[in-house]
């Protein structure tokens, strides 16, 4: 028997060579940074980090001020200096500091590094070919799903990327959730723009139509992001009440009540199911701070899987920290699929522990094992390592207790970073 070492590099060696379908990204299909001008610190802590940066005390308006491209970076490290050092032990900077090593050549985000690092990270981003260059060169990463440009397919649709669609617009009745990049051709009803005549069955006729154009137009999944402002308990209620409740709504010009979001979820749900296709839905810990977690808790789900048998529910994060919950649903439900998405960044022990757990739990042909969730390209590369080390870890443990041999540790691999994807997305 090899050795753990020789193992784990054998099966990182494997797993680098694996093209990889990445299951869940926020990523810009057509811009390679996310302010008007390239800047590392615009980018890096746009997300993630910065929830923890506040977590050590930073405050808003200081974080806003050191993500000011138009300021002198070395000004701006120093004020970001002592909530940086705070943080170092997360994996949230972890992976930054991977990317930053593995894209940019520097030896880590330190004081001495950061201007060179800001200007490589300028001087990369501004080529025309940089999201190539990381997606495809370095990640290896063959399609990847993107919840971005969701109202407009053709734009969504890339070399890179395979598309996801929000369409929780259509519960809320409200400007909130609605992009400005929404086509006009064939608008959602909203407020004072919408007849007050429209009926509740209308309205759900436009959401057939707006999913049958989606989907032509390349749509690969749904995508519920509904656990950042509501529970994901999804009562049924009946048409008569929702039509009531509807028409009350488009009279006073108010956003839809919990149950006529309930009604228009289930709807959603319906349809998807006729045609046999993936919705994706955030589960467990939510970005940002103050969120209420108990509204993700993936068990409040429970009584759609059996409701829709024909759909198939990707649900994210590992429900994180409910992972135990969401391996007995995927268990138990032969269409509910367990997505490893931010998890490896969430806490990689965490990841590494459930990844262990539910192979005992679950077949291996119902686990996506990367999304990087990310809203920069850099930072994609930084969780992919993160994920392939805890793969092959927890991988070449079970080989050495005897719990599996190589050659299923290969196949779960291939299955979890390629396969398994590219059977249920069909990218």
């Amino acid at each position: 028997m090899k050795s753990y070492a020789a193992l784990y590099e054998r099966l990182m060696n494997y797993a680098d060579s694996m093209k990889i379908i990445d299951t869940h990204e926020h990523l810009q299909p057509h811009k390679n940074f996310l302010g008007d001008a390239p800047d590392v610190l615009c980018d890096y802590l746009s997300h993630y980090i910065s929830t923890d940066l506040q977590s050590a005390g930073m405050r808003g308006d200081e974080l806003e001020a050191v993500r000011d491209h138009r300021a002198c970076i070395n000004e701006r490290y120093s004020a970001l200096e002592p909530w940086l050092d705070a943080v170092r032990n997360t994996s949230y900077f972890r992976a930054l500091d991977i990317s930053a090593r593995k894209l940019h050549g520097v030896n880590g985000i330190t004081r001495e590094t950061i201007e060179e690092l800001n200007e490589r990270f300028k001087a990369s981003a501004i080529q025309p070919g940089y999201p190539r260059r990381i997606m495809q060169d370095v990640c290896n990463i063959e399609k990847t799903i993107n919840d971005y440009w969701t109202w407009d397919m053709p734009m969504a649709c890339t070399e890179l990327f395979a598309p996801t669609w929000q369409s929780n617009a259509y519960m809320t009745y409200t400007d909130d959730h609605i992009p400005p990049h929404e086509p006009t051709d064939d608008p959602i009803p909203r407020g004072e723009h919408e007849p007050e005549t429209r009926s509740l069955e209308e309205y759900c006729e436009q959401y057939r139509r707006r999913f049958a154009k989606q989907k032509a137009e390349g749509m690969v999944t749904l995508k519920s992001p509904v656990a950042y402002w509501r529970p994901l308990y999804f009562e049924d209620v009946s048409r008569d009440e929702a039509e009531k409740l509807y028409n009350e709504a488009i009279k006073s010009k108010s956003n839809f009540p919990r149950k006529l979001q309930d009604y228009m979820m289930h709807f959603i749900l319906q349809v998807a199911n006729e045609e046999e296709f993936v919705i994706q839905i955030h589960t467990g810990i939510q970005e940002g701070m103050r969120h209420n977690l108990e509204d993700s808790n993936p068990m409040l789900l429970k009584n759609l899987f059996g409701k829709y048998p024909d759909l198939t529910f990707d649900l994210f994060h590992t429900g994180y920290p409910f992972e135990r919950e969401l391996a007995v649903l995927a268990k138990t439900h032969p269409n509910v699929y367990v997505d490893f998405c931010w998890s490896h960044l969430i806490s990689p022990f965490g990841a590494r522990n459930a990844f262990y757990e539910m192979l005992d739990v679950i077949p291996y042909t119902k686990i996506f094992g990367f999304g990087g969730d990310y809203l920069f390209f850099d930072g994609v590369i930084g969780h992919l390592t993160m994920a392939k080390q805890n793969l092959c870890m927890v991988l070449a443990q079970r080989i050495a207790h005897g719990e599996c041999d190589v050659e299923l540790a290969e196949r779960i691999l291939q299955a979890v970073l390629y396969d398994n994807a590219k059977r249920v997305f069909k990218v």
